[in-house]
């Protein structure tokens, strides 16, 4: 039964979306920094290029759809907690003073970004590795499916003790030296 909320029919276009954004992003670049002169008809044979190169390439078109709803997901809350400063009355250059200046923010920035490429790659290439790398069978059945080694890594007893040690030390040294 079809309803108005079926967006099955979306799934034979997922290959357009991907290459729209490299397209755009790639054209948005080279006019931005001028890489290729100030000739928009080389910009955008170059930018087309990419696009029809990536959306060749199941591998990537598949990591961009893991990836950009991500981006755009912490794009809004970022917008929204922007939101919600200038509601308590933050002006544009409080903001722009902590963005520029504290390097917490841009490490925080920097941390969300290596997360999500990093569970992009995992999710688009990790089984394919995984199996690629286990060529003789143990018997014991571990080691089948990506996600189950994750998830027994990140929760490993050595792991989360090794992590909890971390914080503590960044947290001594920020206190030791009165940058917190």
């Amino acid at each position: 039964m079809a309803s108005a909320l079926d967006l099955g029919l979306l799934q034979y276009f997922a290959v357009i979306f991907p290459t729209l954004l490299v397209f755009v992003l790639v054209y948005a670049i080279l006019g931005k920094f001028k890489l290729l002169g100030e000739s928009t008809a080389i910009n955008s044979i170059v930018a087309i290029c990419c696009a029809i190169l990536v959306s060749l390439s199941e591998g990537v078109v598949s990591l961009i759809v893991f990836m950009a709803p991500w981006f755009v997901f912490v794009f809004i809350l970022i917008l929204l907690f922007l939101l919600i400063m200038k509601t308590f009355g933050t002006t544009d250059a409080d903001i722009l003073n902590v963005v520029t200046r504290d390097a917490a923010v841009t490490w925080t920035i920097l941390g969300i970004v290596i997360i999500i490429v990093v569970a992009g790659f995992t999710f688009t290439f990790g089984q394919d590795i995984l199996d690629q790398s286990q060529s003789v069978d143990d018997g014991t059945g571990n080691g089948e499916d990506i996600e189950n080694n994750i998830f027994q890594v990140i929760f490993h007893p050595k792991i989360l003790g090794v992590l909890v040690l971390f914080g503590i030390s960044v947290m001594a040294i920020g206190l030791l030296t009165g940058k917190t």
